[in-house]
Protein backbone atom coordinates (compact mmCIF):
# COMPACT_ATOMS: atom_id res chain seq x y z
CA UNK A 1 0.00 0.00 0.00
CA UNK A 2 2.59 2.30 0.92
CA UNK A 3 4.51 2.11 -2.24
CA UNK A 4 1.04 2.94 -4.15
CA UNK A 5 0.02 5.63 -2.20
CA UNK A 6 3.29 7.29 -2.54
CA UNK A 7 3.15 6.54 -6.31
CA UNK A 8 0.03 8.74 -6.09
CA UNK A 9 1.00 11.33 -4.31
CA UNK A 10 4.15 11.80 -6.70
CA UNK A 11 1.76 12.24 -9.56
CA UNK A 12 -0.04 15.34 -8.00
CA UNK A 13 -3.60 13.69 -6.22
CA UNK A 14 -3.98 13.64 -2.80
CA UNK A 15 -4.58 11.50 -0.72
CA UNK A 16 -7.29 10.61 2.12
CA UNK A 17 -7.89 7.70 4.15
CA UNK A 18 -11.44 7.91 5.77
CA UNK A 19 -13.44 4.92 6.54
CA UNK A 20 -15.68 3.14 9.38
CA UNK A 21 -13.23 3.01 11.88
CA UNK A 22 -12.91 4.01 15.60
CA UNK A 23 -11.25 7.04 16.59
CA UNK A 24 -8.00 5.50 17.58
CA UNK A 25 -7.52 4.39 14.43
CA UNK A 26 -7.02 7.98 12.79
CA UNK A 27 -3.78 8.02 15.38
CA UNK A 28 -2.75 4.45 14.72
CA UNK A 29 -2.44 5.35 10.75
CA UNK A 30 -0.64 8.63 11.60
CA UNK A 31 1.82 6.55 13.84
CA UNK A 32 2.83 4.61 11.24
CA UNK A 33 3.75 7.36 8.21
CA UNK A 34 1.59 6.59 5.43
CA UNK A 35 1.83 9.41 2.74
CA UNK A 36 -1.51 11.01 3.12
CA UNK A 37 -3.40 14.08 3.69
CA UNK A 38 -6.44 13.10 5.51
CA UNK A 39 -6.84 10.37 8.48
CA UNK A 40 -10.38 10.42 9.42
CA UNK A 41 -12.44 7.76 11.56
CA UNK A 42 -16.10 7.68 11.71
CA UNK A 43 -16.40 7.68 14.86
CA UNK A 44 -14.78 11.14 14.96
CA UNK A 45 -16.92 12.54 12.23
CA UNK A 46 -20.50 10.68 14.00
CA UNK A 47 -21.32 9.91 10.55
CA UNK A 48 -20.46 6.16 9.18
CA UNK A 49 -20.71 4.71 5.67
CA UNK A 50 -22.88 3.89 3.94
CA UNK A 51 -24.55 6.76 5.16
CA UNK A 52 -24.78 9.79 2.21
CA UNK A 53 -23.47 12.51 5.06
CA UNK A 54 -20.42 10.23 5.54
CA UNK A 55 -19.28 10.87 1.99
CA UNK A 56 -20.85 14.72 1.93
CA UNK A 57 -18.09 14.72 5.12
CA UNK A 58 -15.25 13.31 3.19
CA UNK A 59 -15.85 15.54 -0.09
CA UNK A 60 -15.66 18.39 2.51
CA UNK A 61 -12.81 17.67 4.53
CA UNK A 62 -10.77 16.94 1.36
CA UNK A 63 -11.99 20.56 -0.15
CA UNK A 64 -12.50 18.80 -3.15
CA UNK A 65 -16.21 18.24 -5.51
CA UNK A 66 -17.34 14.62 -5.20
CA UNK A 67 -16.51 14.47 -9.22
CA UNK A 68 -13.43 15.32 -7.98
CA UNK A 69 -12.75 12.20 -5.92
CA UNK A 70 -11.96 8.41 -6.40
CA UNK A 71 -12.89 6.47 -3.68
CA UNK A 72 -12.03 2.69 -3.65
CA UNK A 73 -13.63 0.51 -1.24
CA UNK A 74 -13.56 -3.58 -1.26
CA UNK A 75 -17.07 -3.66 -0.80
CA UNK A 76 -20.35 -2.74 -2.78
CA UNK A 77 -22.78 -1.79 -0.38
CA UNK A 78 -20.10 0.09 1.87
CA UNK A 79 -18.48 1.76 -0.16
CA UNK A 80 -18.89 1.70 -4.30
CA UNK A 81 -22.75 2.23 -4.28
CA UNK A 82 -22.83 5.10 -2.04
CA UNK A 83 -20.00 6.54 -3.25
CA UNK A 84 -21.57 6.32 -6.48
CA UNK A 85 -24.93 7.71 -5.16
CA UNK A 86 -22.72 10.69 -4.13
CA UNK A 87 -21.58 11.92 -7.40
CA UNK A 88 -17.68 10.10 -6.65
CA UNK A 89 -15.84 8.09 -9.10
CA UNK A 90 -16.55 4.75 -7.24
CA UNK A 91 -13.53 2.10 -7.65
CA UNK A 92 -14.02 -1.17 -6.17
CA UNK A 93 -11.36 -3.63 -5.31
CA UNK A 94 -11.28 -7.24 -4.94
CA UNK A 95 -9.42 -7.73 -1.83
CA UNK A 96 -10.14 -9.59 1.05
CA UNK A 97 -12.65 -11.57 2.13
CA UNK A 98 -15.58 -8.63 1.29
CA UNK A 99 -13.82 -7.91 -1.97
CA UNK A 100 -14.28 -10.85 -3.01
CA UNK A 101 -17.58 -12.06 -1.84
CA UNK A 102 -18.72 -8.87 -3.46
CA UNK A 103 -16.99 -9.79 -6.36
CA UNK A 104 -19.69 -12.57 -7.42
CA UNK A 105 -22.68 -10.01 -7.08
CA UNK A 106 -24.07 -8.32 -10.24
CA UNK A 107 -23.72 -4.70 -8.46
CA UNK A 108 -20.26 -4.74 -9.61
CA UNK A 109 -20.83 -3.73 -13.00
CA UNK A 110 -22.03 -0.57 -10.90
CA UNK A 111 -18.56 0.47 -9.74
CA UNK A 112 -17.03 2.51 -12.34
CA UNK A 113 -13.96 0.85 -12.45
CA UNK A 114 -12.58 -2.71 -10.75
CA UNK A 115 -8.94 -3.68 -9.60
CA UNK A 116 -7.66 -6.35 -8.27
CA UNK A 117 -4.54 -5.27 -6.42
CA UNK A 118 -4.50 -1.64 -5.23
CA UNK A 119 -0.70 -0.99 -7.07
CA UNK A 120 -2.72 -0.48 -10.44
CA UNK A 121 -4.81 2.20 -8.67
CA UNK A 122 -2.10 5.02 -10.43
CA UNK A 123 -2.70 3.67 -13.51
CA UNK A 124 -6.10 3.51 -13.61
CA UNK A 125 -6.20 7.31 -12.56
CA UNK A 126 -4.72 8.45 -15.45
CA UNK A 127 -1.08 8.55 -13.56
CA UNK A 128 0.57 5.80 -16.34
CA UNK A 129 -1.72 6.43 -19.45
CA UNK A 130 -4.97 5.27 -18.12
CA UNK A 131 -8.53 7.05 -17.14
CA UNK A 132 -9.82 8.03 -14.16
CA UNK A 133 -12.01 10.73 -12.62
CA UNK A 134 -13.72 13.08 -15.18
CA UNK A 135 -12.09 10.80 -18.46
Amino acid sequence: MRPTLARLRAGGLRIAIAGNQPLWAEAALDAIGLPADLVAASDRWGVHKPLPTFFARLAEEAGAAPREIAYVGDRLDNDVLPARAAGIWAVFLRRGPWGHIHATWTEREQAHASIERLDELPRLLGLDDGVGPGA
